[in-house]
């Protein structure tokens, strides 16, 4: 009787409650509703906002170089003593129009409209649109010139030159002046009796036009200051009255108009859906009671399970977060506190972007593409811990779903420190020599990248290659120790005979390179070139010894030879020779008549050709076995040329030539159909190796040529490797990803070669689906002698096997170098210690010997 007086009672009780809940859900949706649109049209004022701030950044970014760019010309023929012999007093007008030392050229190729001399009475020479005329300097442009000439010539250093901009011929432009100086030795020039260069960069629709272009700026022009509209990304020109502007993209007006029609649809729908939620929740209300009995189990049942979760996360070496959808941290983990030393009270509430830090992306933008791609990747950031130590974290995040809506993120931060401290000593000792500490043969290739992406525009380069003479009779008399004295104090020279600007880097052995900035003229390159051989030429002393070397120098000349960085080392290269023809000590300028070698290139892409027709190629296979020498793993083919004529040649002598050709893809096609044919007559499952070229890559559907030829050989993917070098993804990145990953799928294995000295391998390595990695030979054939290179090793072993690598190491020559690996736990290893590339039958009669390790020298 008590039970059944109870049961109304207890829907009186918790009807009421449903019902005003009901409301207040309604309520909530509705708020949420109108929240949504806020937000909504906040990201896209802020979308507008970034995209203005963006466009004013890149037009400033894209002004500021042309400028420097000018600015470093003027000051070519500023600083220049032959102009301020022909210049300074009364002009020489047939040295400087009718010779074109300052002449139309300076128009028809460098676009400068106008070129003047001025002192502080009058114009003394004018060349306009390249025609030489006698006029005055200020009709053409209204620039106050003496205020300009004081600024110039009231300088501490009056080698910089200034600028300014000013209407030309109606018209704005970026005006260069420069006080005109000789650079020789004479004394100290007053500066009130000189007389200034200036040089005229009109601001033409052309020129802007294709100043857009190089930086991703649409419809880069010019606008009046009393034009402008409102939330224009405009960068002012001085009192010219004009501003650089761009089209914006406008990103947040096109999500609303994008949005807006489906969102109103959307809303509707759910209006009508909240109708009948309503309905259903009063209906459903009066079951309350009966399911409350249920609930409070369901709620314990609850609380065991996120103690188990609590549980679960303080044991982990992780820490945990999340954040609310406004990006402000709601939660963390005990770990927070032991890896960070803060509280997680110092945080909570905090936006998460003022605790870590992204220096590729912004960490909100970065969350919003995980709503789209569930598959991204992780994210490298840093902070400061409670000590002030910055500290590295790979941080990882998944959205928070409630009903299909993102109402925060949780992830976790994983402390990488050690790993990037390891990598950042890889990439030093990848750029630099290891025994002088001068950049070697990767970072002297991005400094020419550098200096010469400017082409015609950029400042002139001398480039000095500097061998040493008579090196090699103290290497091998007084052993390397000497000859590792004499190379540290020829590296200590060189630095101190050059600028800051220059740069001094070692390719190997007793071969340097000097890079002088700004420097063209042969009477400063004599000049340079005679100090500098002198210097070397002081003796050395080691220990007892007195020690006496020379030096012979190549030059090559940017404004002569081009701007192409692999071609001016060729030029110089082959003047060295020349100057050490001539007896050594000297210095030799690149000239045409050197040029026998192009002569001999094209014979040589003549036969090749004929050679990829009348298929006169050969594959030598090289083994790889395990560490301790016992079992050959992998087979690397490697392709060779039966010469009509020259007979046997390797890959150096014309895999570059090919891969500047056409030839690279059909040759690439033999060496892998080859490769494979070959492998299906070895036993067991014995892998092939074959490299593949970058310009494969680009020239060719790799991913369809590998599949075409294990279609056609029956060859098994899973015994197929391709070794690929970084040069790869250099070029395309995303591309190369694609490419890469659909290889994956065809079931091959994919090899990182000549790993150490790439941009950034470490995170290519993250990035890209590689089974293995083959460390450069450079670094085993130094290891050792050098104990960085020694340490590289070591880095890159320990590297590849966290990141579940199989780690092979290349040009293994020696007892010790082979002993050193197996030390360090290296998976593989290849070299000539082992075996040298030997044709297809040497290396079937290996296969029947037992694959053991064979005797040095085989």
């Amino acid at each position: 009787m008590d039970t059944t007086a109870a049961t109304p009672s207890d829907a009186k009780r918790h009807t009421p409650i449903t019902r005003r809940l009901v409301v207040a859900v309604g309520g909530l949706f509705v708020l949420g509703v109108l929240v949504a649109v806020v937000a909504l049209f906040n990201i896209a004022q802020k979308l507008d906002t970034e995209d203005v701030r963006k466009t004013h950044f890149y037009i400033e970014r894209a002004l500021d170089n042309r400028i420097t760019a000018s600015k470093n010309y003027i000051a070519s023929y500023a600083y220049w003593t032959t102009a301020y012999d022909h210049l300074n007093g009364e002009v020489d007008v047939q040295w400087a129009y009718a010779e074109q030392n300052m002449g139309k050229t300076l128009f028809t190729n460098d676009d400068f409209e106008g070129v003047f001399v001025i002192d502080r009475e009058r114009t003394k020479y004018a060349v306009v649109r390249g025609q030489h005329v006698q006029a005055e300097a200020t009709a053409y442009m209204d620039t106050p010139l003496a205020d300009l000439m004081d600024q110039l010539q009231a300088q501490a250093d009056l080698t910089t030159p200034a600028i300014r901009y000013t209407l030309f011929e109606g018209w704005p432009a970026a005006v260069t002046a420069s006080v005109i100086l000789p650079n020789d030795e004479r004394p100290r020039v007053a500066p009130e009796g000189t007389s200034v260069l200036l040089f005229v960069d009109q601001l033409t629709p052309v020129k802007l036009r294709k100043l857009g272009k190089s930086y991703g700026l649409t419809e880069l022009t010019l606008v009046k200051d009393t034009a402008l509209g409102p939330g224009q990304a405009a960068v002012p020109l001085d009192s010219t009255g004009y501003s650089l502007v761009s089209r914006l993209e406008r990103p947040g007006q096109q999500l609303l108009w994008s949005l807006l029609p489906p969102l109103g649809g959307a809303l509707l729908i759910l209006a009508l859906l909240t109708a009948y939620f309503f309905r259903y929740a009063m209906r459903t209300a009066r079951q309350v009671d009966a399911s409350y009995d249920s609930l409070e189990k369901s709620k314990q049942a609850l609380e065991a399970s996120e103690e188990r979760f609590r549980a679960v996360v303080e044991a982990a070496s992780d820490w945990i977060w999340e954040i609310d959808s406004q990006q402000h941290i709601t939660y963390l983990s005990g770990r927070f506190n032991t890896v960070t030393g803060f509280s997680d009270q110092q945080w909570l509430g905090q936006d998460i972007e003022q605790l870590l830090y992204c220096d590729t992306t912004p960490i909100a933008l970065w969350l919003g593409k995980l709503v789209e791609d569930q598959n991204a990747s992780n994210l490298r950031c840093s902070y400061r811990d409670h000590s002030g130590q910055l500290r590295f974290c790979r941080v990882s995040a998944r959205p928070i779903y409630d009903k299909a809506v993102v109402t925060g993120y949780r992830g976790t931060a994983s402390d990488i420190t050690d790993e990037v401290a390891a990598h950042a000593q890889v990439q030093h000792l990848s750029l630099h020599d290891a025994l002088t500490g001068l950049p070697n043969r990767n970072k002297l290739a991005r400094h020419l990248d550098d200096a010469l992406v400017a082409k015609e525009h950029a400042a002139p380069l001398a480039l000095l290659m500097v061998d040493l003479d008579n090196f090699k009779p103290i290497n091998d008399s007084l052993g390397h120790p000497a000859g590792d004295a004499v190379l540290l104090e020829v590296a200590q020279r060189l630095r101190d005979s050059t600028r800051e600007q220059d740069l001094v880097a070692r390719l190997g052995g007793d071969e340097f390179v000097v890079v002088l900035s700004g420097v063209e003229h042969s009477a400063e390159i004599d000049r340079f070139c005679a100090r500098l051989i002198d210097s070397l030429q002081q003796p050395i002393h080691y220990e007892t010894h007195s020690l006496h070397i020379g030096a012979s120098i190549g030059i090559a000349v940017s404004r002569r030879q081009g701007y192409v960085p692999s071609e001016l080392i060729r030029c110089a290269d082959i003047a060295l020779y020349q100057a050490k023809s001539e007896g050594k000590k000297t210095w030799c300028y690149f000239v045409s008549h050197m040029n026998d070698q192009i002569q001999h290139r094209r014979q040589l892409e003549s036969d090749l050709r004929q050679a990829v027709k009348n298929n006169e190629f050969i594959l030598h296979f090289q083994p790889r076995y395990k560490v301790d020498g016992s079992e050959i793993v992998a087979v690397e083919a490697l392709v060779r040329w039966q010469h009509p004529t020259q007979g046997l040649l390797g890959p150096d002598a014309f895999i570059p030539l090919a891969e500047q050709t056409d030839l690279i893809v059909p040759l690439s096609r033999w060496v892998l159909r080859e490769a494979c044919q070959t492998a299906l007559t070895w036993p067991g499952a014995l892998m092939v190796s074959v490299n593949l070229s970058p310009a494969q890559f680009e020239r060719s559907d790799v991913v369809e040529d590998v599949r075409q030829v294990l279609i056609e050989t029956h060859f098994p993917a899973s015994r197929l490797e391709l070794e690929i070098t970084e040069n790869v993804m250099l070029n395309d990145v995303n591309g190369a990803l694609q490419v890469m990953n659909a290889l994956k799928e065809l079931g091959v294995r994919l090899n990182m070669d000549d790993f150490g000295t790439g941009y950034s391998s470490l995170g290519y390595l993250r990035t890209y689906p590689f089974d293995g990695i083959k460390i450069d030979k450079r670094f085993i054939a130094s290891m050792s002698n050098s104990s960085n290179d020694r340490a590289v090793v070591q880095a890159i072993i320990n590297l590849g096997k966290a990141m579940g690598l199989t780690v092979t190491a290349e040009g293994v020559e020696t007892l010790a170098q082979l002993g050193s690996l197996g030390s360090d736990e290296c998976h593989e290893v290849q070299g000539y210690f082992l075996s040298r590339p030997i044709d297809k039958q040497a290396f079937a009669n290996l296969l029947l010997s037992g694959q053991s390790l064979p005797r040095t020298g085989s």
